[in-house]
C-alpha cells in the first residue's frame, strides 16, 4: 500500500501538530506492514528526513517558496493532485485540516485537531478563521475519513457541523519515550542551569497564544508569589499570536524578574525541565488533546490542569483539575501540591500509570489500520505516471 503522507504544513520548531507529525511518521514507517511511505516535506526539516529508510520515499520541497502559505495552498490543491497520479498513491494523509479537493482515485484521511476555529475565533487572526473553517467543513462533507485526536474533538465536531460523510476514528497522540520519570538528577541539574532556571519554579510548558490562557496564570502567580517568594514562573514555547497583552500583564504586576520566557526549546531539554519543576500548571480553555498533559505525567511531575475539552480524557485522576477561569480554584491546587507532599507522591504515582495509557506505537498501528480499512473499500489505483519536480 502507497500512502502520501502531506506534512508540509508541519513548522521546522515543532509543537503540538508538528511533534504529532514527526513521531507518527517515525512510528509508521517502523511498523512491520506492507505499508511504503511518501512524505511530502519541507527541504528545512531533518526531523522528517526518512530516506535512508527502505520503505520511505521522500518528496522535498523547496521551504524558501513553500513556507508561505498562498505558495502551499497552491501546491496542495494543484500539485498533490498531479503526485498522486505520478506515484499511484493509494491514500493520502493531510496532518493539519487542509487537504487536496482533487485527489482521483486516491482514498483521503484528514486529521482534524481540535475545533478552535468555530469554538474560539476570537484566539485567531481572522484570515486563518475563514481557511481552516472551509477545510474543516470540507474535511467533514468529503474525507473517506477523519482521524480526532481525542473523544473530546470527535463531539465538537459532530455537535458543530454533524456526521461526516466517512469513517471516524479517535487515535490519541502519545508520550515520547524521552518522558519518563527516571531521568538522572545530574541531567535534570544541568538542563536547569543551562536556561539560568532556580530550584524552585513552576513550569508551563506550549505556544504562546490567547487560548492557554496565561495572563490568568500570570495572575495566580502574582498572587503567590506573595507568599512564596523564592518562586519563579516559567514559560516554555515560542512566541505565537496576540501575546502583546501577556507581556504588558506581566509589566504592570512588576513581575519581569519572577517570569521566565524561554522560548522555544529543544526537544531533547523538554523532558528534564518538566522534571525540574515543582509543579506543572496548564489551564489552557480549550485543547484537542494537550500533548504537554501527558507529557508532564509521563515524568512524573505534579499537575495542575482545566478541567475542559479534552483534558480530563488526557489526566484521567492524575492531575488536579480546576476551572481555568476560575483563579482562586488553581490558586488552591498549586499551593496544595507545593504544601501536601502526600498528594504529590500519590499523583507522582498515578500519573507515570495514566501516561502508559498512550503511546506513539499504538498512534501509528492505529493509523496504518484506518489505512487499510479505508483502502478496502473498492479501491482502484491511479490511471497514469508521469515524472514531476518541484523547485
Amino acid at each position: 500500500m502507497k500512502v502520501l503522507i502531506d506534512a508540509t504544513a508541519i513548522t521546522k520548531n515543532k509543537a503540538g501538530v508538528g511533534v504529532y507529525a514527526k513521531n507518527l511518521i517515525q512510528e509508521l514507517q517502523g511498523l512491520n506492514r506492507p505499508l511504503h511511505l511518501y512524505i511530502l516535506a519541507q527541504d528545512d526539516d531533518p526531523d522528517l528526513d526518512h530516506s535512508d529508510c527502505p520503505n520511505v520515499t521522500m518528496i522535498w520541497i523547496p521551504a524558501k517558496l513553500f513556507r508561505k502559505l498562498p505558495a502551499r495552498f497552491l501546491l496542495e490543491q494543484f500539485g498533490i493532485p498531479l503526485l498522486l497520479l505520478k506515484f499511484r498513491i493509494h491514500v493520502i494523509h493531510s496532518l493539519n485540516y487542509s487537504f487536496p479537493l482533487v485527489r482521483f482515485a486516491a482514498k483521503q484521511v484528514v486529521t482534524l485537531h481540535d475545533m478552535t476555529f468555530f469554538n474560539m475565533p476570537e484566539v485567531h487572526v481572522p484570515f486563518k478563521v475563514l481557511y481552516f473553517r472551509l477545510f474543516i467543513r470540507a474535511a467533514v462533507r468529503f474525507a473517506d475519513a477523519l482521524v480526532f485526536v481525542s473523544h473530546s474533538a470527535q463531539r465538537d465536531c459532530i455537535a458543530r457541523l454533524g456526521s461526516p460523510k466517512g469513517s471516524i476514528s479517535v487515535i490519541h497522540h502519545g508520550a515520547s519515550q524521552a518522558f519518563r520519570s527516571d531521568l538522572s538528577a545530574d541531567s535534570i541539574k544541568r538542563a536547569r542551569e543551562k536556561y539560568g532556571l532556580p530550584t524552585d519554579f513552576i513550569l508551563h510548558v506550549g505556544t504562546i497564544e490567547p487560548r492557554k490562557n496565561l495572563n490568568r496564570l500570570v495572575e495566580v502567580f502574582a498572587l503567590l508569589s506573595q507568599c512564596h517568594p523564592e518562586l519563579v514562573l516559567v514559560l516554555v514555547g515560542m512566541r505565537g499570536w496576540m501575546c502583546n497583552s501577556l507581556f504588558a500583564r506581566i509589566r504592570h504586576l512588576n513581575l519581569e524578574s519572577r517570569v521566565i520566557f524561554t522560548g522555544f526549546i529543544a526537544e531533547a531539554d523538554k523532558p528534564l525541565l518538566m522534571s525540574a519543576a515543582r509543579v506543572f500548571v496548564y489551564p489552557s480553555l480549550y485543547e484537542g488533546f494537550g500533548l504537554p498533559v501527558l507529557e508532564a505525567l509521563a515524568c512524573g511531575v505534579p499537575t495542575v490542569a482545566s478541567n475542559r475539552s479534552s483534558l480530563p480524557e488526557v489526566a484521567g485522576q492524575a492531575a488536579l483539575l480546576v476551572d481555568p477561569t476560575n483563579e482562586p480554584e488553581i490558586l488552591r491546587a498549586i499551593e496544595e501540591l507545593l504544601s501536601n507532599s502526600t498528594l504529590r507522591q500519590q499523583l507522582r504515582e498515578e500519573a507515570i500509570q495514566q501516561a502508559a495509557k498512550f503511546t506513539w506505537c499504538e498512534a501509528a498501528i492505529l493509523t496504518a489500520n484506518l489505512y487499510k480499512d479505508t483502502l478496502a473499500d473498492g479501491h482502484e489505483y491511479p490511471k497514469g505516471a508521469y515524472p514531476l519536480r518541484f523547485g
